[in-house]
């Protein structure tokens, strides 16, 4: 990991016009993530006062940092015209690089964001899962230090916690490495999921545990309770006929019952249950075929199940 000093004017610059945001921020904090120039594996570059002149008049009216944070995030493309695209030439591009091309990866966005908060006063660091459970591809985010502590915020969200991200990290296997979620730390013993392993490995440190318990409140405010789990059911190979699966109770009684996916439908589509933590229940499939089932301890299971011929 690579450090260099905000320049010197810039510091001037900086102090007063944000004085009223400045918390109570640990050393380490301040020097690795507001002071620091780098956020990845991206190219070095004097990013800070052309994104400092994009983002300080953006945030002169905020009151607070939570509020300058939640004003950024909600305005990232209306500020600098950088939108998600697969087109994009390169993956990690810095915080230069990306306002000139505009298409930029969620790494690009990550990098962007982070920036854009460092040149503000605000303490900023990425933090990235290396795949899905429910579909392939990794994912890359920033958290914000607020209120003592790291927070969640996305690109172009108006709020912490991102739904969609918090419902695909309900879904991950935190038994599988690759499903593991690291936040970027110079003295982290994990390697983040980013950039050429071979000659930068960037340190990270593991919070699975903090973004799991993140994913489970937000289930439960969306309406999941928590006696139950959110069951989300697929079947190989799909048919291009929709087929009714039930989840039943030991008695036999029909708690729900859900339509499979077919092979119309997108890859990410489930049949999904609210499947009770108490208790035996089954998944009976057309022909009356039972399959038991048995909630486990995450927000979400992901059931895959093999067709025999």
């Amino acid at each position: 990991m690579k450090f260099s000093a905000i320049p010197a004017a810039i510091a001037l610059l900086l102090t007063p016009a944000f004085a009223q945001w400045q918390q109570e921020i640990p050393d380490d904090v301040r020097t690795f993530y507001l002071d620091n120039n780098q956020v990845l594996s991206e190219t070095t570059c004097d990013w800070r006062e052309p994104v400092a002149a994009i983002f300080e008049p953006a945030v002169k009216h905020c009151r607070t940092a939570r509020e300058a944070v939640l004003h950024i995030a909600a305005n990232m493309t209306d500020l600098t015209g950088t939108y998600y695209s697969r087109e994009r030439r390169k993956q990690d591009m810095n915080a230069l690089e990306a306002l000139a091309e505009k298409k930029i990866s969620c790494t690009g966005q990550t990098i962007l964001m982070v920036c854009a908060f460092r040149s503000v006063g605000i303490p900023a660091r990425a933090v990235g899962v290396p795949t899905w459970n429910h579909v392939r591809g990794n994912h890359t985010w920033p958290e914000v230090w607020l209120d003592g502590k790291w927070q969640m915020i996305e690109f172009n969200e108006k709020a912490f916690n991102t739904g969609w991200v918090m419902e695909n990290i309900g879904m991950l296997n935190p038994e599988h490495p690759a499903q593991r979620i690291v936040a970027q730390h110079p003295q982290g013993e994990q390697i983040f999921p980013v950039g050429d392993f071979r000659n930068t490995p960037i340190a990270a440190e593991d919070v699975t545990e903090r973004y799991r318990e993140l994913a489970t409140a937000w289930y439960i405010a969306a309406g999941l309770p928590p006696n139950k789990q959110r069951l989300m059911l697929d079947v190989h190979p799909r048919t291009e006929e929709k087929h009714a699966v039930q989840l039943v109770d030991a008695t036999g009684k029909i708690l729900e019952e859900q339509l499979l996916p077919t092979t119309r439908d997108d890859v990410r589509k489930f049949a999904t249950f609210n499947l009770p933590r108490e208790g035996q229940h089954y998944l009976v499939f057309p022909g009356q075929v039972k399959f038991p089932v048995r909630a486990t301890e995450a927000p979400v299971n992901i059931l895959r199940l093999i067709k025999q011929p």
